[in-house]
């Protein structure tokens, strides 16, 4: 696989935006370490799960990468 990320067709053109308000980085912020990363762990578990085989190698060849 080459070095860049490749969108699938279907996105392309299309981007991704998500807006976070100001009172939840307030709440993030006062969140403990432990806390931040049980939320990053079962976010990953989340996005493994719904993932097709296809997409979890897209996703290692960019972390990879």
């Amino acid at each position: 696989m080459a070095d860049t990320i490749i969108p699938k067709a279907e996105n392309a053109d299309k981007g991704f935006n998500y807006t976070v308000s100001d009172e939840q980085l307030a709440v993030y912020a006062k969140w403990t370490t432990e806390e931040k990363l049980s939320w990053l762990e079962q976010t990953w578990k989340f996005i493994d799960s719904v993932q097709t085989p296809e997409e979890r190698e897209r996703m290692k060849n960019v972390r990879n990468a």
